[in-house]
C-alpha cells in the first residue's frame, strides 16, 4: 500500500513507507502530511499559498533543528578538533548536497506530493533538501528533541567522514584564492529576493563574478562562491 493510498483513505492506523524507513511514527500524521506536500501540488492559489508558508516555517524549523543536533554530535565525535574544523564540518554536512544525498537514501522523492503526479523531479532539485527539513522539523513538531536527534544521528553519521568534512566551504576556498592570488577579498551583492529565496552575485577583483540562489543569503552565498571557484577551474 503507498503513501498516497493511506493518505487518500485516512488509514492513520497504518504507517506510511516512509514511516518505516525512517523508524518513526507521527502520532500527528497531519504533521507528516504537510512535511511532504509541496505547494505545487495544491491546485488553489490560496491552498498553495496556505502549504507554501507551512513548508517553509517546517523548513526553518528543520533547519535550526539539524544544525543543532548536528553541532552537537561533531562536538562529541571530534573531541580533540578546533573551532575552525567544526564549523566547517557542520556547513559540510547541512548544505544543500548532502541534504539531497540523505532524502534520496530514504526516497523521499517517492512518498512526497509534487506537482500533478506526472511530473519528475530533477535528482539534484533544491525541493528534496527542503523537504527534507521540512520533514526533521514535523519530526521535531510531533515527538520532540529525543526522536529528532535519534533519526538525525541515523541518517546522517555515514557522511561523518573526517577526509570530507576538511574539504573547505566554497566562501572559505574563494576568499583564500581571491587573497593568494590577487591580494583582494570576495565581495557579495544581494541581487533579488523572491518568495523563493535570494540570489546573490559575487565579484573578485574586476574581471570575476558568478551567481548564487539559495533560501538564505548564506545559501545564496555559498552557491555563488562554488559557481565562481567551478569558473576560476574551468579557466585556468
Amino acid at each position: 500500500m503507498t503513501d498516497y493510498v493511506i493518505r487518500k483513505l485516512g488509514l492513520a492506523g497504518y504507517p506510511t513507507k516512509l514511516e518505516e524507513t525512517i523508524q518513526y511514527r507521527f502520532r500527528d500524521r497531519e504533521l507528516h502530511d504537510q512535511a511532504t506536500t509541496h505547494c505545487s501540488s495544491m491546485n488553489d492559489r490560496k491552498g498553495k499559498d496556505r502549504k507554501r508558508s507551512d513548508n517553509e516555517k517546517m523548513e526553518y524549523l528543520g533547519d535550526a533543528i539539524l544544525n543543532t543536533v548536528i553541532s552537537i554530535l561533531l562536538y562529541n565525535k571530534y573531541t580533540d578538533k578546533d573551532e575552525g574544523f567544526l564549523s566547517n564540518a557542520r556547513s559540510c554536512l547541512v548544505n544543500r548536497e548532502t541534504l539531497t544525498e540523505v532524502a534520496h537514501q530514504i526516497n523521499l522523492e517517492q512518498h512526497m506530493s509534487y506537482g500533478s503526479g506526472r511530473a519528475r523531479l530533477p535528482r539534484d532539485s533544491k525541493v528534496l533538501s527542503n523537504m527534507m527539513e521540512a520533514l526533521i522539523g514535523a519530526i521535531y513538531l510531533d515527538g520532540g528533541m529525543e526522536p529528532s536527534t535519534r533519526i538525525i544521528r541515523k541518517l546522517f553519521l555515514p557522511y561523518f567522514d573526517e577526509e570530507k568534512l576538511r574539504e573547505k566551504n566554497p566562501k572559505n576556498a574563494l576568499q583564500e584564492y581571491a587573497q593568494k592570488t590577487l591580494g583582494v577579498l570576495p565581495r557579495y551583492r544581494l541581487t533579488r529576493k523572491t518568495k523563493d529565496g535570494f540570489t546573490m552575485f559575487v565579484y573578485v577583483g574586476t574581471e570575476l563574478k558568478a551567481r548564487g540562489t539559495g533560501k538564505s543569503k548564506r545559501e545564496a552565498e555559498r552557491e555563488a562562491a562554488a559557481a565562481l571557484l567551478k569558473q576560476v577551474r574551468e579557466e585556468g
